[in-house]
This record gives structure tokens, sequence and C-alpha cells, in this order.
């Protein structure tokens, strides 16, 4: 024990049973979703066979009565073989059950099978949490397996009991905290305003084996034991000493073979709502239904795309935010508590199977302020972190910085020889900045180049690539494939098969095949081999690399190349440096991450929100949809549950666009309101178009640009400073930016006044300091 460290110890009782419970699978059953399932037995052996794409189970044991803290072990003596599909897996696991019958954990303890021709004997030992009634042992997994059984098992071998203890008070000049160690919990006092913050009501899967405080009361050691796993977790909890803050580190003694949810999540009230940078940015009231709310990773860009999430009250923006110091294996895990309201955690998860390096988060407690506050903590995160590189400081790099500055990004495929016609066209129709990102041939690029407003890109992919030897079966054969990494170069899954990537359509029209993923480790030399090559012939200015940012960091598992998430950020954040700093370009990607920052420059697809866009929206870009979505036009552009946290952190550092299969003109019915958020957040629009289409609809496009355009040019070098909801029904929204500039956006159906008595009227805006 450490010097000036006050003990408190509280010893878990451990019992163990003389004759253990135990249960053999005698009669097994089998389940799966959409394929055929089948169990057979012969000579003391079950064999089950599943043929499917979705999951599957294998049970018979049936549900056994339990009490929290309870210790079983699965025993299982498998053979296991998948089909050459990528994604299949298995796993011994328990489900458990509450007192009602419903199952609250469908994989506790969950162990994974390997594919092996040899025989495997794995055992899991875990506890049983609080909450828990029932429990399953059970066989599951996803895609087409064999699998054969030696034995399959459950015993009960003894139980763990929490004796009970007064909780430990931490204390700073702005914060109290109670760890209460019965029930492996929080409660936060922010001494300011006398508000409090408390965990509980959800699955525990934690029991407080010791607490040890330190002599002044500002830090603790809490010692827990993981009921999946029966490892012990250690969290030191520290306050700050003056700032409302707590910072909490965790590690793990013994192995961990499941994500840890720690510390708790808070409970919520009506009233409040939970603050998400998905993409842009959403706020969700906790007391309401929403779908697309769950795990979000945060680690890649369809998940939190910043490295927080928090909670406030709407009648006076008091709230919390957790900033996720560790974020490579991290998630934010938000579900409904026994209250039916929605609440949040951190969700550390494992690093190629083990919970390794030691975890840290950061709460940070407001008394005012709400999701600006929380934004502004997070823009001095991210300064600390090296990753608020502005605008004003890349363009000293690179020049073409500023032809990016307030450009409407055009897709255009059908122009053909008349690319550098067309772009004049649009210019002398009043589109005076555009990103060009049709490509073009040489002479186009270098025409195109002496176009004043004009920055010049191309698509470009270094992820997904399909096994040549099926070229003959798919409908295309993408040109930007990398058909030399495969199949030495590609990543492989922990389960021993090949990542599965974006699916191509069938020549036959039956479905459609995955392609291998490129491990990021081995994309740099293709990827400067190819640009190279390409700026020799075509001088391009920009360049956007599809997928490298949305995409998650991936571990591979390649014996000649093994990967850990972070090094896969690490290896991706290279092949985007390769783009703005060894080729000088200007960079886009993929939806967005703030990990790339200071390499990239602008996001297609952070102003859409990933779990809203239209079905398949990476596939028919082009087509344009009459009906709206109901999820898209509550979500996608509802002013009642958007945010421009993005902004609000990284306006001048990244410019953040539309996705392609989800641009200004997509949705007709919708154009107006996405030129109004292009507006109030001060980003450009992106535009879609035939040149037909173009030609058709001259007058709205122009409209639209003329709307969605100008804050962005005035704003780009300009940090957001503030965004507020003006109305009770969040209709009428107002940013201000660094610069002076003030947007005021009237989303409602009536004429709103402002307090100098002008009137904005409905789906208009007011633009002042410009």
């Amino acid at each position: 024990m450490k010097k000036n460290m006050v003990s408190f110890i509280f010893l878990l009782a451990v019992v163990t049973l003389h004759a253990a419970d135990h249960w053999s699978l005698e009669k097994p059953q089998v389940w799966c979703r959409g394929g055929e399932a089948k169990v057979s037995v012969s000579d003391g052996l079950i064999a089950m066979k599943f043929r499917c794409e979705q999951d599957w189970a294998g049970f018979g044991i049936g549900r056994i009565a339990v009490s929290a803290g309870d210790i079983f072990e699965i025993r299982a003596c498998a053979k296991v073989r998948f089909d050459s599909a990528a994604g299949n897996n298995a796993q011994s696991c328990a489900t458990l059950y509450d007192t009602q019958g419903k199952a609250i954990s469908w994989s506790w303890a969950g162990l994974a099978l390997k594919s092996d021709d040899a025989w495997q004997s794995v055992t899991n030992r875990f506890m049983i949490p609080s909450g828990a009634a029932t429990l399953e042992p059970r066989i599951i997994g996803n895609g087409s397996v064999e699998l054969e059984l030696r034995s399959f098992e459950l015993v009960r071998t003894g139980r763990i009991a929490a004796m009970s203890a007064e909780p430990v008070v931490l204390r700073s000049k702005t914060l109290e905290v109670a760890i209460n160690p019965a029930e492996n919990s929080l409660t936060v006092t922010d001494l300011r305003s006398g508000q409090h913050w408390r965990q509980g009501g959800a699955l525990s899967g934690m029991f407080t084996r010791s607490v040890e405080c330190a002599a002044d009361r500002r830090s603790a050691v809490v010692r827990t034991v993981n009921a999946e796993s029966m490892a012990e977790l250690e969290a030191v909890l520290t306050l700050d000493e003056s700032a409302p803050e707590l910072s909490v580190a965790i590690k793990a003694q013994g192995k961990i073979t499941r994500s840890v949810e720690y510390p708790a999540a808070f409970i919520t009230a009506p009233g409040e709502r939970l603050i998400v940078p998905m993409n842009e940015g959403m706020s969700y009231p906790v007391d309401e239904e929403h779908q697309g709310l769950g795990r979000m990773i945060a680690y890649g860009g369809h998940g939190i795309c910043m490295s927080f999430f928090g909670c406030m009250k709407d009648r006076d923006g008091s709230g919390w935010m957790c900033i996720l110091e560790s974020a490579d294996d991290a998630s934010m895990n938000a579900f409904k508590g026994a209250d039916n309201l929605w609440r949040a955690a951190p969700l550390w998860e494992l690093c190629r199977g083990e919970f390794g390096y030691e975890r840290h988060a950061r709460y940070v407690f407001f008394q005012q302020g709400g999701y600006v506050a929380m934004c502004k903590r997070y823009r001095q995160h991210a300064r600390q972190r090296g990753l608020l590189k502005t605008f004003n400081e890349k363009v000293k790099e690179r020049p073409a910085i500023d032809l990016l500055i307030g450009a409407a990004n055009i897709w255009n495929w059908d122009a053909g020889a008349q690319k550098v016609a067309l772009v004049q066209e649009l210019q002398s129709a009043g589109m005076n900045r555009i990103i060009w990102s049709g490509s073009g041939t040489g002479s186009e690029i270098a025409a195109l180049n002496a176009l004043p407003g004009v920055l010049t890109g191309r698509y470009d992919i270094y992820q997904d690539i399909m096994d040549p030897a099926r070229y003959s079966e798919v409908a295309w054969v993408h040109s930007d494939w990398v058909p030399e990494a495969f199949p030495d170069d590609i990543n492989i899954t922990e389960s021993g098969v090949p990542r599965a990537g974006w699916a191509v359509e069938r020549k036959d029209g039956q479905g459609r095949i995955a392609c291998a993923v490129i491990c990021d480790s081995k994309a740099l030399p293709y990827a400067r081999k190819r640009i190279s090559e390409d700026l020799a012939q075509r001088p391009f200015k920009a360049r956007f690399l599809d997928t490298t940012v949305a995409s998650p960091w991936m571990e591979c598992y390649h014996p000649e190349h093994p990967m850990t998430r972070t090094q896969g950020r690490e290896w991706k954040m290279k092949l985007l440096d390769l783009i703005s700093g060894e080729f000088g370009l200007v960079c886009g990607s993929e939806t967005g991450h703030d990990a790339s920052v200071p390499f990239c420059d602008y996001f297609e697809g952070m102003l859409s929100l990933g779990n809203y866009r239209i079905h398949e929206a990476g596939r028919d870009m082009m087509r344009k949809v009459d009906e709206v979505p109901p999820l898209l036009a509550k979500y996608q552009v509802g002013e009642s549950y958007r945010l421009p946290l993005w902004e609000l952190v990284y306006h001048d550092c990244v410019v953040a666009q539309w996705y392609w299969g989800d641009y200004n003109n997509k949705l007709p019915k919708l154009w107006r309101r996405r030129d109004l958020f292009n507006a109030l957040y001060g980003t450009p629009p992106m535009y879609m178009f035939s040149t037909q289409e173009w030609r058709e609809n001259k007058a709205a496009f122009i409209a639209s640009y003329q709307v969605a355009q100008p804050v962005a040019r005035a704003t780009g070098y300009h940090e957001m400073t503030d965004h507020k909801i003006l109305t009770a029904d969040r209709s009428v929204q107002q940013s201000r930016f660094a610069n002076g500039v003030v947007v005021t956006v009237n989303f409602g159906p009536s004429p709103y006044k402002m307090g100098d008595g002008h009137e904005i009227l409905a789906l208009d805006l007011r633009v002042q300091g410009m």
C-alpha cells in the first residue's frame, strides 16, 4: 500500500461447493435464422451443421436458476469448421434472463471457438451478475459452420457474496464523489449547485473487492472483480484540485475476455438529453423512443466522430460529459435502464483479445452551457492532443486550401469531353467556387486549374479489393481496386478468415460477393506508386480517399502483418498524410473522425448522419428520391435533434459536407432545409447531377448556392463560438462565429420576429456581420 493512503478493505466472501452442481448436454437442439440447421448424435459425438448467412445457436441443457455471485464454468471440447465466407464465428457462452424471462445478456462470458480441424478444449469461468435469475448455456455464432462436440457441460463451482460497506467519499473544491462498494457505483455532487448525478439500476457485471483512499480524499483505488471473466480490474479515481473534473484510469489483472463497461452509466431523468457526436452531432431526449441510438464505436467514422459523449438538462444547461482519453478500443454504450430512460456509459473493448493497456476517461461536470460548453472543453482537449490544426495553419503549407473554403462540391459523371465547358457554365451562372470531383484527362485538369475558384480532385480508394479470380463473377470491376494486394496484403480477422469489405453485385443477379480489405499497414506503397504516376499525368490539386476515415480502425491477425486498432489508426493517418503532406494536396475522406483533422481537410458525409440516410445511399447515388423516409425527416434534417457539435469544435479546421448519396439535391422536398443547415453551420453545399439535370434546374441550383455557400466562405477560417436554440420547439436556431458573423435560421412553419423587430419568414434565414 502506498504512503498517505487510508485503506478501506471490503473482502469478498468465497464459498466453494463441496458437491458441485453439474449439467450435461444430452438432448441437443439447434436453431438458425434464415437457413438450415441439423443436429445428430453418434458414438457419443454431437454434430451440428448450420447453413445460413445469419445467426444460429446450439443448446439443450435448459434454463438453470441462479443467484448473483454464483460461480459457473462452461466446459466444452469442440472441433469447428467455417466455410470460406468472411465474418463467420462461433462461441460458447451463457444467455442470462431476468425474473420475467427476458434476456438481459445473450452472450454472457462468451469465449470464441477457432476454426481448426483439431479438437479444442475451452472453459468459460464466470460469475452471475445482479439482475439475472436464470441462465442457459449455449453455443452461438454467425454464418455456415460445422461443429462437433465431445462434451458440453455446465458446472456450478461456488459463489461469491459481497460484504456490505459504507460509501467512501472523495472531495475537491467543486465536486464530491461517493464510492458505493456494495453497488459498485458512484454518486457525484456538484458542490457549486448541489446537483447530484447518480449511477445505478443497470445490469451489474462488477463486484467491488476493495477501496483504498488517499489521505487527502481526492483519489482512490477501487478494485473490482469482473463477473464475466473473473479477472480483477483496478480503477484509480482522481478529482482535479479545482476544476469540476474526475479522471478515471483502468487496468486489468488477469485475462478479460469481454468488453468492460466502467464506470457505470449515470441515471437520467425526463427533461434531459444525451449529447452524441454522431457525425455532425445529435441530441436525444432520454424519455423518447429512438432508432439508431445504441453502442457507437469511438474508433471510426460510423460511430461517435469525436471521443466524447454527455448528458444535459434542457432547463438550465447543467450536465456532464465523458471524454474517452483512450479511444482506440472504446465505444459509447447507450441503452435504456430499468426506468425506460436512455443513459450512456463508456465501453472498453478488447485489444487483440485482451484488455491490455491502461484505459483513461475524464468526466467533466457543468453548471450551465450544455452542449456548447462540452464542445469548448473538448476543443481544449483536442488542442492538448495535437488534433486542432486550423485552416490558417494549413493554408500556409498548402495555398490550395483557400480554394476549398466556401467551395461547392460538384459530382458529375456524364460531362465527357465537356467538363471544362460545364464548369465554365456553372461559374457564369454564379457558382464561382467549386470542387470539381469528377476527375478528367490531364489537359482537362490543367484547363480547370486555370479557372479561378476551381479545386480539381478525384476519387481514390485503398481498402476494398476483390479476389481477381472472381472478377468474372461480378457485375463490374472497380478501376481503383489494387489486385496485386491480394492475397498477401489483405486483413485477416481473429477467426482466421479474410475481413469482409464492400459487397459487389453478382453478374448473374444472385446476390453480392464481398470484397476483401487491404491491411492498413500495407496500403502506403500502393498509394504512393499510383498517386505519383497519376500526378505526373494529371495535375490534380485535391484527392478524395473513400472509406479511410469512415471505416473503423481494424485489427489484423495475418501472421505476416498483425495489427492492433491503434496501429490501424496510425497507418490510416500515414495514408492521409501521404496525400496532404508528401504530395501537398488538399485531402478529403469519407464521413470523418477527429483523429484525422491534422491530415484531412474535408469530409464527405460529416453532415449526413450515418444512421439516418436513405437505404443503401452509397449504391444508387444519382437517383433522386421523392418520398422522404420518416427517420430521415425526423433526424437527418430534424432541427429538434441535430446539433453542430463538430462545427463548435473543428469548424476552422475541416470542411464538413453532405454524403455523396445524401447531398443537397438528393431529396427535392428537403433541398431547402439542407441549404439552411449549410448556412447555419457555415458549411458549403454538395450537388450531384447530370448535365441535363443541371440545365433543367439551373435556377434551383443557383438559388441553393446563394443560400448555402456565402456563409461558408465568410466563416471558413473562423471558429464557431456559439450556437443557440431560440424557441421552445427548437425551430429557430442561431450560430455565431469568431469574426462576428451571426446566422439565424427559422426552420419552422411561421415567421419569427427577432428582438430588434426583424422578421424571418418560414424556412428562411438572416445573416448578420457579412
